[in-house]
């Protein structure tokens, strides 16, 4: 097929920006069609000078977009190309369209060769990471609120800005969005550099319908019943010798324990080795010659002096020993023999009857309480508590009702908020703020270097009530000491002077927001 034969087949032509400086401003650009060679087209006598955006220019093109959508492409990016007539190709009757881009992130700019990925004379090119999962269609939650979802409509920048206007009836939202800054700079020495990801700190403008009006309703207390886990704080083991006699030897000790995996309460059992746990030993009783049930009563006395804070038994040294000064966060504690009797509670090692019967009566005979589900043993979660209990927490709650009423919000942020008016000037702070030359943007310097300094912060209504409210406390409650002195710094219902001067001193950081400001 020749070459007049395919052009006549084809009904859009592609085409690559050389020039969009427009004399005219209308959104023209000068582009070559790819099927081209730029000097094979040029007018007899052409000067590139002279002649370049007239009449005779060969390559202007026309947008198909009406002026009043101001979209031009870049030197070097992708155009579509449509003529109103195919076989005068180099009239002035012909026009262009915005190509399309591999991904969102190139919406800055991209090469016209890169940007056939997405047609047919691209197919062999590597195509961009997705940004959707092509099964269930879900954005990726890390770029999620980035760009335009489907059913949206949207006006995107070259940069971090746009306008979406959103339709969204599953969660009610229904608005317009002017944002600048909303997405971080994107890393392209990181792994996943072609997922950007949001930035929270954006500057702009929401205004927004819902459906239903969200309206207080009272308050409501919820309970809770947790099932808390807590870490033994100190072991009380109990060790009786010569279980052959009438009379035994003994000790009791006080152990702190280690807060570890095998320190929580459900963890530490009448077997449980917890020699590497221990911490310290806190204190040591040490007891001969006493009859069962005076054994049984000096374990019970110990083991209920570490549950009232303080052991004071006759006889023998208190602990602790300062007067006024009892144990603290010892709860929850573990009381049990020591390994070498628990494996008599366990399994008949004795080597006599009479073993076991001496140390069965004076393990049945240990409790904290009689009511205790347990001889011998057992956690103490709290103060006269045996075993686990449920933690009750209380939560006062607020709760709403939604009325079948529209409501709309307007709201507007940023790391700096300014409201300006053209009439207003702070006399204290010099001339007016001068914005000429500022039609098409106020620039940095221009808010740090004059309208800052030349604006007031914005004071927090509740902030300033407080103090007024201290104040007005002060002044009808305060005293003299004595007729035409100073009034008692002190008032009669506990407001302070000092108080008043430190939130006064404070002001800038409290009354006071030094981020929105107005002139």
């Amino acid at each position: 097929m020749s070459l007049e034969g395919w052009l006549q087949s084809k009904v859009i032509f592609q085409g690559h920006v050389n020039d969009n400086q427009d004399p005219m401003m209308l959104g023209r650009v000068r582009a070559i069609p790819i099927y081209e060679r730029y000097q094979d087209s040029l007018p007899e006598g052409w000067d590139e000078e002279k002649d370049k955006w007239t009449a005779r220019d060969p390559f202007i093109f026309l947008p198909l977009l009406p002026y009043y959508i101001n979209q031009v492409p870049k030197v070097g990016e992708y155009i579509n190309i449509f003529f109103y007539n195919k076989r005068e190709r180099l009239d002035n009757s012909k026009f262009y369209i915005q190509g399309p881009i591999t991904r969102p992130q190139n919406n800055s700019k991209e090469e016209w060769t890169n940007s056939q990925t997405m047609l047919a004379s691209g197919e062999f090119f590597k195509p961009a990471n997705e940004l959707k999962n092509r099964k269930t269609g879900v954005t990726d939650p890390k770029a999620f609120g980035i760009y335009p979802e489907p059913g949206d409509n949207a006006l995107l920048g070259r940069g971090t800005s746009d306008l979406v206007i959103r339709k969204d009836d599953a969660n009610g939202f229904d608005g317009v969005l002017l944002r600048s800054g909303k997405l971080n700079p994107l890393e392209s020495s990181s792994a996943d550099f072609n997922i950007p990801t949001p930035n929270d700190k954006r500057s702009f403008v929401q205004i927004s319908t819902f459906g239903l009006e969200k309206v207080k309703s009272g308050d409501t207390t919820v309970t809770n019943v947790v099932q808390e886990v807590k870490y033994v704080k100190n072991l009380v083991e109990w060790e009786v010798t010569n279980l052959s006699g009438t009379t035994f030897n003994g000790s009791i000790k006080l152990y702190s324990l280690k807060e570890d995996e095998n320190t929580k309460h459900f963890k530490v059992t009448l077997s449980s080795d917890l020699t590497s746990y221990i911490s310290s030993t806190l204190y040591q009783l040490n007891f001969t010659g006493k009859t069962s049930d005076e054994t049984i009563q000096l374990i019970n006395q110990f083991i209920q002096g570490v549950n009232n804070g303080k052991i004071n038994i006759n006889g023998y040294i208190s602990y602790p020993s300062q007067d006024g000064v009892n144990l603290e966060n010892q709860f929850p504690f573990y009381y049990r023999p020591s390994k070498f009797n628990s494996e008599l509670s366990e399994t008949v090692t004795s080597t006599t009857v009479i073993d076991d019967q001496n140390f069965t009566k004076i393990y049945n005979g240990v409790k904290l309480i009689q009511s205790a589900p347990n001889s011998g043993y057992g956690l103490i979660w709290q103060q006269n508590v045996f075993g686990q209990q449920p933690t009750i927490t209380r939560t006062k709650v607020e709760t709403s009702t939604y009325t079948q009423t529209p409501v709309t919000y307007g709201t507007m942020g940023g790391d700096f908020v300014y409201l300006l008016s053209h009439k207003s000037v702070i006399g204290t702070k010099g001339s007016k703020i001068d914005l000429t030359g500022t039609l098409y943007g106020i620039d940095q310097e221009k808010f740090t270097n004059e309208v800052y300094l030349k604006t007031d912060p914005m004071v927090r209504g509740d902030q300033l009530m407080a103090l007024l409210q201290e104040i007005v406390n002060f002044l009808v409650s305060h005293v003299h000491a004595f007729p035409g002195l100073a009034p008692v710094p002190v008032a009669t219902d506990g407001t302070t002077v000092e108080d008043i001067l430190q939130k006064l001193l404070d002001k800038d950081n409290t009354i006071l927001n030094q981020n929105i400001r107005i002139n």
